[in-house]
């Protein structure tokens, strides 16, 4: 009787250890946690030292456009700006591309989970009011090649 119940326990057990379909991969989780784009509002409006219009502008406004990475390495490729004053009256858009607005940060690239400020110089005033609206739009590429924009609105006093 013994012997019975022995073998009747390895059975189940047995049966168990017998698995057709074992990953041969391991699982990987992914999350997609996309970029965050931010800046300080408002911005204080600047009186340029010597204004020639449109060359050189009467005011201009200094924005740090703060970039944070997600789980993937992102690649700022270019910044757009747009001033609207008070009065509404825009100004035409503004590209600036990858090269100019990491002069001074050195390098386009943002590493996964961490972050870079880009600071981005908006001249405006020939023919406009020194208060008003700046829409950014910043171009991403991540590491993945997906392309995205995120965009700003910052107010200029």
């Amino acid at each position: 009787m013994r012997k019975l119940l022995l073998a009747g326990a390895l059975v189940p057990a047995l049966a168990a250890c017998e698995t057709a379909q074992a990953p041969t991969v391991p699982t990987t989780l992914e999350s997609h946690t996309a970029a965050e784009v931010t800046a300080t509002s408002p911005v204080q409006a600047q009186h340029t030292t010597f204004s020639f219009c449109p060359t050189v502008t009467p005011f201009s406004a200094n924005v740090g456009v703060v970039v944070v990475a997600g789980d993937v390495n992102v690649l700022v490729t270019s910044i757009t700006s747009q001033f609207t004053d008070v009065n509404n009256i825009q100004l035409p858009t503004i590209t600036l591309p990858a090269p100019v607005p990491t002069a001074q940060v050195g390098s386009a690239l943002v590493q996964a989970r961490s972050q870079a400020t880009f600071p981005v110089n908006v001249g405006f005033g020939c023919g406009t009011a020194a208060a008003g609206t700046v829409v950014m739009g910043i171009h991403l590429t991540d590491a993945n090649g997906i392309e995205s924009v995120r965009t700003l609105r910052v107010n200029v006093r």
